[in-house]
């Protein structure tokens, strides 16, 4: 089916024009400059700043996401060229993430470091998203970072660094706003002379912008950190439960009364080991549990409940010398799934990394390789390069490629339903990921530029064979995306302007677009800008456009506005989304909720 939303560009920009009003924009530039902070992004082996990757890699930073007025994290992200994110309902009730035009099943998710994939679909990859008030920075790492991580990181990877306390804090949020939205939490810190603990709790809850789209959810986060004589140990332990109603979500959209229950559990221990090695281990156990009911009255009819388990530990070790860096690693794991419909599974994964990074004045190449062997698929090679050539001290070029792997999901292999059938014969996905980028970077602003291009071999997709009607897990011969990817950012005096966009561009052989139910439904077009108003130290105001157009031809426009004003111990907040109305649908024919606003009150105790 074909939909398309008609708005003029002419109401666009009256409409656009109008709230800009509103904020007070004034744009003049002066000799005032704000300096644009440069920060270290993590790696599991080799740290660098964000200005020596020869890598597109994005960082956002808790400063600007409290600028931009988010939410949640998927307000951030979507904001980000070259990231796709598909919901089902308003404030992160159901989402899948897609990076340059890979499937949700090809993103990896970190916390802290330590990957919380999920082993029975991508689609529960967000569930173990940490609220935003937790968040020091969201790194992004955009193309294939199979050599970098290995599993899933076929098409990108975001690793979610959590906050580390500095003195001791108490404060208490309070929000209401459309659709009967109400949330409570609690972020305290207590800081001590060899320790410093943080816990944070959250629940929200909304009868739902439309017939059982109603939902009930709460967040719970503890971190720890103990000094020690080396570095700190710390620990970190976060509980994600979510049960919404969940309208057309999955099955066909006439099946109103479909409902979903979710849990995501993690537990991570990390340290590090400063010597002539810097060596960094971790210990983790990640679950995830996942209640689908076809109708929410009568669980009997047809019902589904998955339990996935990953315990595991890693060790990374960097070492600097006379030659460049080196860095290596090595990880084991123990996956399992128990299921009344996948049955019950178990696979042990053995995983390990070299790579070297040579540096002159101005050029660095680092080559590299990963090793992953899954006891129950295969041995999987990952080699890849990164090339950096320094222009000048604010200008670069960088050129990666490399190799990427990712075994089928449990829910490729086994799953079945009256209109889907797994296929235990499926091979795992290969690509060859390519890119050629230029950064640019001065005091008050940042440019990056990238093309990429991603070969894919045997991808997984679910399309229709002739003579069923049934959707059924198949390898797509070959796609081969292209696509390109521009940035910019300018932080001049009181206001700051944020513009991406991204095109995308597949080829397909094997498989007709008609027939494909995720492979060719990327996005073509996606334009994102925000404009942000400092007013005084205290009032802030920031608005969005967003434009996404997929290859369908179907697209649609978003606009969202908010305002922040912080004053002693008070934060209020006030965030307006889908200000035009738009109808428009992300995700399975899904209704997106039309305009809504939500308020939020934060009192800090001490």
């Amino acid at each position: 089916m074909r939909v398309t939303i008609v708005v003029s560009k002419q109401m666009v920009f009256k409409r656009v024009a109008f709230f800009f009003f509103l904020l007070g924009f004034q744009f003049h530039i002066t000799a005032q400059e704000t300096v644009l902070d440069e920060v270290v992004v993590s790696s599991p082996r080799i740290e660098l700043l964000a200005a020596q990757q020869s890598r597109s890699v994005t960082t956002l930073t808790a400063e600007e996401i409290e600028e931009s007025g988010a939410t949640t994290i998927i307000d951030v992200l979507s904001d980000v060229a070259g990231i796709e994110l598909r919901s089902r309902g308003a404030q992160d009730v159901q989402s899948d993430i897609y990076i340059r035009g890979g499937g949700f099943d090809q993103v990896l998710l970190l916390i802290d470091g330590i990957k919380v994939d999920n082993p029975q679909t991508g689609h529960h990859t967000l569930n173990a998203i940490i609220p935003i008030e937790m968040i020091e920075r969201v790194e992004i790492l955009k193309g294939a970072a199979g050599r970098v991580y290995g599993q899933n990181a076929f098409s990108g990877a975001i690793n979610i660094v959590t906050k580390k306390p500095s003195s001791e804090d108490l404060k208490v949020t309070l929000s209401g706003g459309s659709f009967d939205y109400l949330k409570a939490a609690l972020y305290a810190t207590d800081q001590r002379e060899s320790s410093s603990h943080t816990l944070y709790a959250e629940t929200r809850s909304s009868d739902g912008y439309r017939y059982n789209t109603d939902y009930n959810n709460q967040n719970y986060l503890w971190k720890s950190s103990w000094d020690t004589n080396q570095e700190p140990i710390e620990l970190l332990a976060s509980f994600n439960n979510r049960r919404f109603g969940a309208n057309g979500f999955y099955a066909s959209p006439t099946f109103t009364d479909q409902y979903e229950a979710t849990q995501s559990s993690l537990l991570g221990l990390t340290t590090s080991i400063n010597g002539s090695w810097h060596i960094k281990p971790k210990l983790y156990w990640k679950r995830g549990q996942d209640e689908f009911i076809l109708f929410k009255n009568d669980p009997s009819i047809y019902r589904n409940m998955h339990i996935t388990n990953k315990l595991g530990g890693e060790v990374n070790a960097t070492k600097k010398h006379a030659l460049g860096t080196t860095g290596i690693g090595f990880e084991l794991a123990r996956v399992s799934i128990q299921s009344n419909n996948l049955g019950e599974h178990a696979r042990t994964l053995v995983h390990g990394y070299l790579e070297h990074r040579f540096a002159s004045n101005r050029w660095d190449v680092t080559p590299g390789f990963s090793v992953s062997h899954y006891t129950d698929q295969d041995t999987f090679f990952y080699p890849g390069i990164d090339i950096g050539f320094q222009i000048n001290g604010d200008s670069r070029l960088f050129f990666n490629s490399g190799y990427t792997y990712r075994i089928p999901t449990y829910t490729d292999l086994y799953y079945n339903d009256p209109t889907t059938l797994g296929n235990e014969s499926l091979l795992p996905e290969k690509a060859l990921s390519t890119e050629l980028g230029f950064r640019h970077r001065q005091n008050n602003w940042k440019l990056s530029i990238s093309l990429f291009q991603r070969d894919a071999k045997n991808y997984i997709d679910y399309v229709v064979l002739a003579g069923d009607e049934r959707w059924q897990a198949s390898n797509i011969d070959q796609i081969l995306s292209q696509g390109g990817e521009f940035d910019v950012v300018v932080n001049i005096s009181r206001h700051k302007f944020a513009m991406g966009y991204a095109y995308l561009k597949d080829d397909v052989d094997g498989v007709s677009s008609a027939l494909s139910r995720y492979a060719i439904n990327s996005r073509k077009h996606h334009l994102s800008t925000r404009w942000t108003l400092k007013w005084s130290s205290s009032v802030t105001s920031s608005i969005s456009y967003r434009y996404a157009e997929q290859h369908s031809g179907y697209h649609y426009n978003v606009v969202d506005a908010n305002m922040v004003v912080a004053k002693g111990r008070i934060k209020l907040s006030l965030s307006a989304h889908n200000i035009l109305n738009a109808a428009y649908t992300e995700q399975n024919l899904v209704p997106m909720p039309k305009g809504h606003a939500l308020l939020s009150l934060q009192y800090q105790l001490y």
